[in-house]
Protein backbone atom coordinates (compact mmCIF):
# COMPACT_ATOMS: atom_id res chain seq x y z
CA UNK A 1 0.00 0.00 0.00
CA UNK A 2 2.88 2.01 -0.81
CA UNK A 3 3.00 5.08 -3.15
CA UNK A 4 3.60 8.80 -3.23
CA UNK A 5 -0.30 9.41 -3.56
CA UNK A 6 -1.26 7.54 -1.10
CA UNK A 7 1.66 8.72 1.13
CA UNK A 8 0.30 12.24 0.52
CA UNK A 9 -3.21 11.42 1.39
CA UNK A 10 -1.80 9.73 4.55
CA UNK A 11 0.15 13.01 6.07
CA UNK A 12 -2.33 15.58 4.97
CA UNK A 13 -5.05 13.28 7.19
CA UNK A 14 -2.33 13.66 10.06
CA UNK A 15 -1.59 16.89 9.34
CA UNK A 16 -5.59 18.05 9.53
CA UNK A 17 -5.94 16.11 12.53
CA UNK A 18 -3.21 17.90 14.51
CA UNK A 19 -4.53 21.30 13.35
CA UNK A 20 -7.85 19.96 14.61
CA UNK A 21 -6.29 19.82 17.92
CA UNK A 22 -3.99 22.62 18.12
CA UNK A 23 -6.95 24.75 17.06
CA UNK A 24 -9.36 23.49 19.62
CA UNK A 25 -12.28 22.10 17.26
CA UNK A 26 -11.20 18.48 18.67
CA UNK A 27 -10.31 17.27 22.58
CA UNK A 28 -9.25 13.41 23.35
CA UNK A 29 -10.66 10.56 20.95
CA UNK A 30 -13.20 13.36 19.03
CA UNK A 31 -13.07 14.35 15.86
CA UNK A 32 -13.08 12.12 12.51
CA UNK A 33 -11.31 12.84 9.08
CA UNK A 34 -11.66 11.05 5.83
CA UNK A 35 -10.33 11.41 2.19
CA UNK A 36 -11.29 9.43 -1.10
CA UNK A 37 -8.55 7.58 -2.47
CA UNK A 38 -8.54 5.40 -5.16
CA UNK A 39 -12.45 4.69 -6.68
CA UNK A 40 -14.53 2.75 -4.00
CA UNK A 41 -11.98 3.43 -1.54
CA UNK A 42 -11.84 5.90 1.05
CA UNK A 43 -9.31 6.87 4.04
CA UNK A 44 -10.25 7.26 7.35
CA UNK A 45 -9.21 8.12 11.36
CA UNK A 46 -9.99 5.11 13.56
CA UNK A 47 -12.04 4.74 16.29
CA UNK A 48 -10.72 5.44 20.18
CA UNK A 49 -7.28 7.00 18.96
CA UNK A 50 -6.48 10.72 20.33
CA UNK A 51 -6.41 12.42 16.87
CA UNK A 52 -3.96 14.99 18.16
CA UNK A 53 -1.07 12.18 18.67
CA UNK A 54 -2.05 9.97 15.29
CA UNK A 55 0.22 8.43 12.79
CA UNK A 56 -0.23 7.44 9.29
CA UNK A 57 0.21 3.90 10.13
CA UNK A 58 -3.09 4.54 12.33
CA UNK A 59 -5.24 5.14 9.48
CA UNK A 60 -7.30 2.52 7.68
CA UNK A 61 -8.36 1.96 4.13
CA UNK A 62 -11.94 1.00 3.53
CA UNK A 63 -14.10 -0.01 1.09
CA UNK A 64 -17.95 1.77 0.00
CA UNK A 65 -19.20 -1.04 2.59
CA UNK A 66 -17.42 0.41 5.15
CA UNK A 67 -14.84 -3.17 5.36
CA UNK A 68 -11.20 -2.84 6.07
CA UNK A 69 -9.23 -3.36 3.43
CA UNK A 70 -5.52 -1.78 4.73
CA UNK A 71 -4.66 -1.30 8.30
CA UNK A 72 -5.80 -2.18 12.00
CA UNK A 73 -8.28 -1.49 14.12
CA UNK A 74 -11.75 -0.35 13.79
CA UNK A 75 -12.78 2.63 11.47
CA UNK A 76 -14.48 5.67 12.72
CA UNK A 77 -17.95 5.33 14.62
CA UNK A 78 -18.81 7.76 12.16
CA UNK A 79 -17.74 6.42 9.02
CA UNK A 80 -21.76 5.86 8.52
CA UNK A 81 -21.67 9.52 7.81
CA UNK A 82 -18.72 9.64 6.17
CA UNK A 83 -19.90 6.87 3.60
CA UNK A 84 -23.19 8.48 3.17
CA UNK A 85 -22.14 11.86 2.13
CA UNK A 86 -19.34 10.38 -0.51
CA UNK A 87 -21.92 8.24 -1.68
CA UNK A 88 -24.61 11.35 -2.40
CA UNK A 89 -21.86 13.73 -3.15
CA UNK A 90 -19.64 12.37 -6.31
CA UNK A 91 -17.79 15.77 -5.67
CA UNK A 92 -16.55 15.52 -2.17
CA UNK A 93 -13.07 14.01 -2.12
CA UNK A 94 -13.08 14.71 1.43
CA UNK A 95 -14.74 14.94 4.82
CA UNK A 96 -14.06 16.68 8.43
CA UNK A 97 -15.87 16.36 11.79
CA UNK A 98 -15.31 18.46 14.53
CA UNK A 99 -16.33 20.32 17.70
CA UNK A 100 -15.48 23.43 17.19
CA UNK A 101 -17.06 25.24 20.46
CA UNK A 102 -18.37 28.17 19.42
CA UNK A 103 -19.97 26.74 16.53
CA UNK A 104 -21.02 24.07 18.88
CA UNK A 105 -22.32 25.90 21.46
CA UNK A 106 -24.42 27.73 18.93
CA UNK A 107 -26.79 24.51 18.34
CA UNK A 108 -27.00 23.60 22.18
CA UNK A 109 -28.48 27.35 22.54
CA UNK A 110 -30.85 27.11 19.73
CA UNK A 111 -29.17 29.28 17.43
CA UNK A 112 -27.90 28.06 13.67
CA UNK A 113 -25.80 30.00 11.01
CA UNK A 114 -28.40 31.23 9.01
CA UNK A 115 -27.88 35.18 9.47
CA UNK A 116 -25.34 36.39 6.79
CA UNK A 117 -22.82 38.42 8.68
CA UNK A 118 -19.56 37.73 7.08
CA UNK A 119 -19.02 38.33 3.20
CA UNK A 120 -15.78 35.57 3.77
CA UNK A 121 -18.35 33.69 4.93
CA UNK A 122 -21.20 33.78 2.97
CA UNK A 123 -18.47 33.22 -0.37
CA UNK A 124 -16.96 30.26 1.22
CA UNK A 125 -20.02 28.53 3.24
CA UNK A 126 -22.93 29.53 1.27
CA UNK A 127 -26.05 27.92 3.25
CA UNK A 128 -25.43 26.28 6.41
CA UNK A 129 -27.80 23.93 7.42
CA UNK A 130 -28.75 22.38 10.92
CA UNK A 131 -29.05 19.01 10.97
CA UNK A 132 -31.58 18.10 14.19
CA UNK A 133 -30.30 16.25 17.00
CA UNK A 134 -30.34 12.30 16.35
CA UNK A 135 -28.18 9.31 17.74
CA UNK A 136 -24.39 9.57 16.60
CA UNK A 137 -22.98 6.74 14.31
CA UNK A 138 -26.20 5.23 13.07
CA UNK A 139 -26.96 5.13 9.45
CA UNK A 140 -30.35 6.77 10.19
CA UNK A 141 -28.33 10.11 11.31
CA UNK A 142 -25.89 9.72 8.26
CA UNK A 143 -28.44 9.70 6.23
CA UNK A 144 -30.16 12.70 7.70
CA UNK A 145 -26.72 14.68 7.28
CA UNK A 146 -26.23 13.60 3.58
CA UNK A 147 -30.45 14.62 2.86
CA UNK A 148 -29.57 18.06 4.85
CA UNK A 149 -25.98 18.88 2.68
CA UNK A 150 -26.97 17.92 -1.16
CA UNK A 151 -24.89 20.98 -2.05
CA UNK A 152 -23.75 22.68 1.02
CA UNK A 153 -19.83 22.48 1.94
CA UNK A 154 -20.63 22.58 5.98
CA UNK A 155 -24.14 21.97 8.17
CA UNK A 156 -24.05 22.21 12.20
CA UNK A 157 -24.98 19.02 13.82
CA UNK A 158 -27.44 19.72 16.84
CA UNK A 159 -25.55 19.47 20.18
CA UNK A 160 -22.98 17.55 17.94
CA UNK A 161 -20.31 19.44 16.30
CA UNK A 162 -20.47 20.54 12.75
CA UNK A 163 -19.42 18.22 9.47
CA UNK A 164 -17.97 19.98 6.38
CA UNK A 165 -16.65 18.71 3.06
CA UNK A 166 -14.49 20.26 0.05
CA UNK A 167 -12.61 19.03 -2.87
CA UNK A 168 -9.69 18.48 -0.86
CA UNK A 169 -8.59 17.94 2.41
CA UNK A 170 -7.43 21.68 2.94
CA UNK A 171 -10.75 22.69 1.08
CA UNK A 172 -12.89 20.77 3.94
CA UNK A 173 -10.34 22.69 6.91
CA UNK A 174 -10.66 25.55 5.41
CA UNK A 175 -14.30 25.61 5.84
CA UNK A 176 -14.48 24.39 9.07
CA UNK A 177 -12.23 27.26 10.56
CA UNK A 178 -14.41 29.58 8.43
CA UNK A 179 -17.42 27.86 10.60
CA UNK A 180 -16.03 28.55 13.74
CA UNK A 181 -14.86 32.12 12.98
CA UNK A 182 -18.44 33.45 11.93
CA UNK A 183 -19.90 31.30 14.95
CA UNK A 184 -17.48 33.74 17.19
CA UNK A 185 -18.53 36.59 15.45
CA UNK A 186 -22.56 35.95 16.40
CA UNK A 187 -21.71 34.87 19.72
CA UNK A 188 -19.45 38.10 20.30
CA UNK A 189 -22.25 40.19 18.67
CA UNK A 190 -24.90 38.39 20.20
CA UNK A 191 -22.86 39.26 23.63
CA UNK A 192 -22.82 42.66 23.03
CA UNK A 193 -26.50 43.40 22.39
CA UNK A 194 -26.62 43.55 18.55
CA UNK A 195 -26.64 41.30 15.30
CA UNK A 196 -26.76 43.33 12.36
CA UNK A 197 -27.05 41.03 9.32
CA UNK A 198 -25.26 41.92 6.18
CA UNK A 199 -28.08 43.79 3.60
CA UNK A 200 -29.92 41.64 1.11
CA UNK A 201 -28.59 43.13 -2.22
CA UNK A 202 -24.87 42.86 -0.62
CA UNK A 203 -25.52 39.00 0.14
CA UNK A 204 -26.96 38.33 -3.50
CA UNK A 205 -23.74 39.99 -4.94
CA UNK A 206 -21.75 37.93 -2.52
CA UNK A 207 -23.64 34.58 -3.62
CA UNK A 208 -22.94 35.51 -7.18
CA UNK A 209 -19.05 36.07 -6.19
CA UNK A 210 -19.62 32.34 -4.79
CA UNK A 211 -20.80 31.03 -8.19
CA UNK A 212 -18.09 31.66 -10.36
Amino acid sequence: MQSSHTDAIRHDIVAVCQRLYQCGFIAGTEGNVSVRGEPGRVWITPSGHHKGLIHTEDLLLIDDAGQVCFGHGKPSSEMPMHLSLYRCRPDIRAIVHAHPPIATALTVAGYGLQMPLLPEAVVVLGEVPTVPYQLPTTWEFAQAVAAAMPQAEAALLENHGCVTVGDSLQAAFNVMETVERAAQVFYLAKTLGHVQALPSAAVDALRRLRQH
